[in-house]
């Protein structure tokens, strides 16, 4: 089946935000990990729409196409740009799902805005204590400016490749390491963000049907058990391995366990 999937953007408090649409449906909003792009979802985008939905899947400010701000923003800040591009598109509710920061901004969005968050998906929601936020925020940011010898290029490879253990795609771990360099000096905002925000609020008030997803190999797979035991009314699903990538790595798969609950 034939995908026609536009590109456009929409003007929102902090700038122009640049997004793919497709498909017909119910609305379904995809909000990315960052320092990624609309592009981690290249491959489940189709899949959704043959499933039935219009598919939404902007990039956040600062990343891919979209432009940035000159401070590190909030999660609230940037959760109210997802309503303001819901506004743009004359959508009054819809389907939200987050990855990792993505999670945040999604969750965030079902707390700030519930009538306009039908159900939500959380994948990999970066809910830490407070002990753990501060030990995140305290480590320096990483430098991957140019370098003369491209070592850079190499360091930043080598993170890459710890965090994927030699399991993503070569695909999914390039896709990584250029998205790293397309957000430039600012690539660590959205985590900043997260690091900076305590989720627990917004998780107690939501009231939306959700659904938390998590992967074994996922990094931040450890704070599942956190969220249904504050929130047991959430159902949960599990993947078996994969790492941050597993979305762009096993789209069918990814797709397949969020189908049903999503088609509510």
């Amino acid at each position: 089946m034939g995908h026609e999937i536009r590109k456009a953007y929409a003007d929102t408090s902090m700038g122009q935000v640049h997004y793919r649409i497709g498909g017909q449906g119910k609305p379904l909003l995809l909000v990315h990990q960052d320092p990624q792009s609309a592009l981690q979802f290249l491959y489940v985008i189709p899949l959704l729409i043959d499933a039935g939905f219009q598919v939404i899947a902007p990039d956040m400010p600062g990343y891919g196409l979209s432009e940035g701000t000159t401070e590190p923003p909030s999660i609230p800040e940037y959760a109210d740009v997802l309503k303001q591009l819901l506004d743009h598109l004359s959508i009054d509710k819809a389907i939200v799902i987050g990855h990792h920061t993505g999670a945040s901004m999604a969750c965030q969005m079902a707390y700030a805005s519930p009538d306009r968050v039908e159900r939500l998906v959380i994948h990999g929601l970066p809910w830490y204590t407070t002990e753990e936020r501060e030990e995140r925020l305290a480590r320096p940011h990483m430098d991957f400016s140019a370098k003369a010898d491209g070592s850079h290029l190499s360091d930043l490879w080598g993170l890459i490749e710890k965090m994927s253990r030699g399991v993503s795609t070569l695909e999914s771990s390039h896709m990584a390491a250029l998205h790293t360099l397309w957000a430039g000096e600012k690539h660590w905002y959205a985590h900043h963000a997260a690091f900076s925000y305590d989720m627990t609020d917004a998780i107690k008030a939501v009231r939306a049907p959700t659904l938390v997803v998590t992967n074994t190999g996922d990094i931040l797979h450890f704070v599942a058990d956190r969220l249904v035991q504050l929130r047991p009314d959430f159902a949960i699903v599990e993947i078996e391995g994969g790492t941050s990538y597993v979305i762009r790595d096993e789209p069918e798969t990814w797709v397949g366990v969020i189908i049903d609950f999503i088609r509510g």
